[in-house]
């Protein structure tokens, strides 16, 4: 694993945190950056530190598979926690039903509120059971994923654990949380608690991001100071992005890594068809792209032009850039997006 850079801030909050926790104050952060950015990488170093100090160290994932499948990254969580606190999950018959061999699965279960307030309270007792024979440090990835009932156990623990040696520590895409997003309204209201904490990731500082990539053990030995420039100026302080680049730079075009494209272009995908002709439109005006000429290039009605600017404004692939234009969120989405462009139309719109 590479070493962790330019997030010494970050790092030091969370394990201020892990200290507040094994002190008996129950904690819960919640980090939120851009895909790509570092989360993870992050997280990951939070473990390791909690591991040392001898924290219960459980990890769950969401997926994008919607509600299909209720408390997913706490079933991940205790399907992956030491064989004794296996023990101590499948004692309780509705925990019992999160793991892989606990008979009926949880979405089989009754959805009534009192169903609902066994599992809250069943979770609760467990981790404050674990948390009696040491800190317990709860890690839940991608909540942007989350299910409602993820959603509404992460508050209801977030409230309800006081005293308990215990930190969960959720982590988001902040490009995703478009205005309407479920997630937003549960990450504003746990923000006003003052046992949770709300940290952000920006972007990578470029000597940072150099400094990353200089380090990577799978990476070449020895980068030229241009290439290193080029590749830090293009990832704009994304370290995932910069590695996908850095890989495909053997080749020399410059050309955006398949891979890295059709990530990228998922995100487009999800908004209508208007806003994709708009956004279109703006990859080939540039990374700043005049509103007036937008508009005229879309071929659409003023209505419709409106309609699609605020939809690509709220899913955060433009952000408004003074008072007369749009930027890409990302310089590296534009160029997907204008690399994307069939010949003829590319053509036309130029």
């Amino acid at each position: 694993m590479a070493e962790l850079v330019g997030r010494d801030t970050e790092l030091a909050r969370l394990r201020a945190l892990l200290d507040d926790a094994a002190a008996g104050h129950a904690v819960t952060a919640l980090v939120g950056g851009d895909a790509g950015v570092g989360k993870s990488r992050l997280v990951a170093e939070v473990m390791s530190v909690a591991e040392r100090d001898g924290f219960t160290v459980l990890c769950g994932q969401c997926a994008e598979i919607g509600d299909s499948v209720p408390y997913l990254p706490f079933a991940d969580a205790f399907r992956t926690a030491p064989p004794q606190l296996q023990q101590a999950v499948k004692a309780r018959p509705v925990l019992a039903r999160l793991l892989p061999d606990g008979g009926e699965p949880a979405q089989g279960a009754d959805p009534s509120s009192m169903a609902r307030q066994q599992m809250f309270g069943a979770v609760l007792g467990a981790l404050a059971e674990f948390a009696a024979a040491s800190p317990v440090l709860l890690v839940l990835e991608d909540l942007h994923w989350a299910d409602a009932t993820t959603r509404n156990l992460v508050t209801f623990l977030a409230r309800m654990l006081r005293r308990e040696r215990v930190a969960i520590v959720g982590t988001y895409r902040t490009d995703d949380l478009h205005r309407r997003h479920p997630l937003g309204e549960v990450v504003a209201e746990l923000g006003r608690l003052p046992s949770v904490s709300l940290i952000e990731l920006g972007p990578l500082p470029d000597a940072a991001l150099a400094e990353h990539l200089s380090s990577l053990p799978n990476g070449p030995s020895r980068l030229s100071t241009a290439l290193l420039g080029s590749l830090v100026e293009r990832a704009e302080g994304n370290a995932y992005y910069a590695e996908e680049l850095l890989a495909a730079s053997s080749g020399g075009s410059g050309v955006l890594p398949t891979g890295l494209a059709a990530l990228l272009l998922a995100r487009v995908a999800r908004v209508s068809d208007p806003a994709q002709q708009v956004l279109r439109a703006a990859a080939v005006a540039g990374r700043r792209a005049n509103d007036q000429l937008v508009r005229a290039a879309s071929g659409l009605d003023d209505a419709g032009y409106e309609d699609a600017v605020r939809e690509l404004v709220a899913h955060q692939l433009l952000v408004p850039d003074g008072s007369d234009g749009y930027r890409f969120r990302h310089a590296l989405l534009r160029e997907a997006v204008y690399g994307d462009l069939l010949p003829g139309e590319r053509t036309r719109l130029h």
